[in-house]
């Protein structure tokens, strides 16, 4: 397993920015004098962190790094700071375009991973599980796979939202990503307008605590992806929103792949 964390320049964002990107390489067992190779190119599934997070939070709060090793497969975690990975143009802070698009080309161009959409993957902890879908389903020509853990589907939520001090319930801060709430219904911010525009929707795993503040919300989504006829694999089981829950369904999103 390679560990590789340094900055790119991208023209989504006009700066450059950090990454974390974990590749499978060759497994070498020295005490066994055995060693397993991974072909490439590889199979790359793009992480999405959630809000107040980095590109380093995942290797911090998981074991995933381990988990991609055994399981032959390269991840690329963006830092997306607290932008819900949707494009903000008065900003010039294109988010979405930049994980659906220019990462990858980035990261294709730079280490040895799968051009192919098959072999193309993208999920997300809770605001990252919110970019997943959104994203996942904007860029759907380049994703077959979207995973959701504890997915943050605040979307038909945030236009009631007030001032606030608390940053997760202010109108103010939602605004600033989204721009006006009241035209948010039905935009490409929207998941359910994505689903109903989109003709090529990726396969979509999701998974919820049944603790989890979140709980009702992806519940509430993945009966509307059943009104649709749209099948998706969907986990609910004990838990709260924690990084232990994250952990664990994860890994099980990343045995779907492989």
């Amino acid at each position: 397993m390679v560990l590789f964390r340094g900055d790119v320049k991208c023209k989504s964002l006009q700066r450059r920015t950090s990454i974390s990107v974990i590749l499978p390489s060759d497994n070498i067992h020295f005490l066994h004098d055995r060693e397993e190779i991974v072909p490439q190119p590889y199979k790359t599934l793009y992480l999405l962190h959630g809000l107040y997070g980095s590109d380093d939070i995942f290797l911090a709060n998981t074991s995933i790094q381990k988990f991609a090793e055994d399981n032959g497969i390269a991840i690329v975690i963006p830092c997306g700071e607290n932008s819900f990975y949707v494009d903000n143009e008065k900003a010039h802070a294109y988010y979405g375009e930049y994980v659906g698009q220019e990462l990858l080309d980035i990261t294709r161009n730079i280490f040895p991973l799968s051009d192919k959409r098959e072999d193309t993957f993208i999920a997300g902890f809770s605001m990252g599980g919110y970019g997943a879908i959104r994203n996942g389903l904007k860029y759907s020509n380049n994703f077959s796979k979207i995973g959701m853990i504890s997915a943050a589907l605040i979307t038909d939520d945030i236009v009631n939202y007030v001032s606030d001090d608390n940053v997760l319930r202010s109108r103010d801060f939602y605004e600033s990503i989204f721009g006006n709430l009241d035209e948010l219904q039905g935009s490409d911010m929207d998941p359910k307008a994505l689903i109903d525009n989109c003709s090529n929707v990726p396969d979509i795993f999701m998974a919820c605590g049944y603790d989890d503040f979140l709980h009702d919300k992806n519940v509430e989504f993945y009966e509307f992806l059943s009104s649709k006829n749209i099948e998706s694999n969907f986990i609910e089981a004990p838990g709260e929103h924690t990084w232990e829950f994250c952990d664990k369904y994860i890994k099980e999103f990343i045995k779907t792949l492989i």
